[in-house]
């Protein structure tokens, strides 16, 4: 009597092959290659088939807290939903497995945020969103300026800039913007000094940070930190060095204004801007000590 096994659920694992017998030229590509890749590290000593699931779940609780489903995360990983369940909540009334196979675990440490498609509907963090408008604001850009750049009205950016949650839409429409804003300045696309002045006032004065203090790694992590220290910057063509921050301080005290400044080192206004803001938070912060 001919044994007819059922098709399998999937087949971008290796479960396929074991468990329903999958003949598909692909699947059998794929199974060969792992029993090559296990070979050559038994015979080396390095194989590990299994690791801890602990960082896998704390990153799985991640994506999940930024609004991302476990179907959408186990399809990116290329990995069961039910991997993904045993994970997160065990199997027929037991724990959370404590460890996990090697190869699903890298499969799901390298899943990001993007690539998991979520509902333009679903709420979602808003860390990420607000740290972008917070530092597009500190380069000065005002919210009415960034209403045509983003398509999103100015009064509903100034709040999604202190949101604590957000429609992902809007999200990426800020996160996709941000992007592209990075490669000018808001005096390129035509606003005014008053108005970037402004805008910078209100950076200073509400202590958000501009785009160097987050990178793509950092900007939509709750936990991380912005980054403050000062940046190496080359020496300008007059020769003077652009970190002395003394200099500026003493131009300054003599009254001196920033466009003024900026006209004697040889550099832009928003870069002068920038160091004097921080020679305040300086001496706020040895004043309060």
């Amino acid at each position: 009597m001919t044994d007819i096994r059922p098709e399998a659920p999937h087949h971008n694992t290796l479960y396929c092959v074991k468990q329903f017998g999958c003949r598909r030229l692909e699947c059998l590509v794929r199974n060969s290659q792992y029993a090559q890749r296990r070979h050559r590290q038994v015979a080396y000593g390095t194989w590990q088939p299994f690791m801890d699931a602990e960082p896998v779940r704390k990153h799985i609780e991640s994506l999940r807290a930024a609004g991302v489903g476990t179907v959408p995360i186990a399809a990116a990983a290329g990995v069961s939903t039910a991997t993904i369940g045993r994970l997160l909540y065990g199997r027929q009334g037991q724990r959370p497995n404590a460890k996990i196979r090697t190869d699903s675990a890298q499969a799901i440490l390298a899943v990001r945020l993007e690539d998991c498609r979520i509902p333009d509907g679903a709420r979602i963090d808003a860390t990420g969103t607000r740290r972008r408008l917070q530092a597009l604001v500190a380069s000065g850009w005002t919210f009415t300026a960034l209403e045509s750049e983003i398509g999103i009205h100015a009064h509903c950016l100034g709040d999604m800039a202190r949101a604590t949650s957000l429609i992902s839409g809007n999200a990426r429409k800020v996160r996709d913007s941000y992007r592209r804003l990075l490669t000018t300045t808001a005096e390129r696309c035509g606003v005014g000094a008053q108005a970037r002045a402004l805008a910078r006032r209100v950076a200073e004065r509400e202590g958000w940070h501009g785009p160097l203090a987050w990178d793509e790694n950092s900007i939509d992590d709750p936990h991380a930190e912005p980054e403050t220290s000062e940046p190496y910057r080359p020496p300008m063509k007059n020769g003077r060095d652009s970190n002395r921050m003394e200099e500026i301080a003493h131009l300054i005290g003599l009254g001196e204004s920033e466009a003024s400044i900026a006209k004697q080192m040889g550099s832009s206004e928003d870069y002068i801007h920038d160091l004097v803001v921080t020679l305040r938070r300086r001496n706020d912060m040895r004043k309060a000590a």
